[in-house]
């Protein structure tokens, strides 16, 4: 008889991307250099979101690449809680 046993755990994947002039410069193509440097200091400050700026990006067509940082965490396996399932089958 065979069983199968699963596990179900919460994940965190971690990736990063650096967002400068450049990229900004790409994802609004209209605005001037100090426009573009005023977004980069809204963005330091908190006054705009990484949110506003990756939705833009992506209403504008810009890609973002993005490097995995190879830190997964499984907080589940050092924290508890997470669920185990079986399954059993004849074959």
């Amino acid at each position: 008889m065979r069983v199968i046993k699963s596990e179900w755990h919460q994940v965190e994947k971690r990736y990063e991307t650096e967002i400068d002039e450049i990229t900004l410069s790409d994802i609004y193509p209209d605005l001037d250099e100090v426009e573009i440097g005023e977004i980069m200091d809204e963005l330091e400050s908190g006054e705009r979101t990484i949110e506003d700026i990756l939705e833009a990006a992506f209403n504008n067509g810009v890609d973002i690449d993005w490097d995995w940082m190879d830190e997964d965490d499984w907080w589940t396996d050092r924290k508890g809680g997470y669920e185990v399932t079986y399954e059993v089958s004849d074959e």
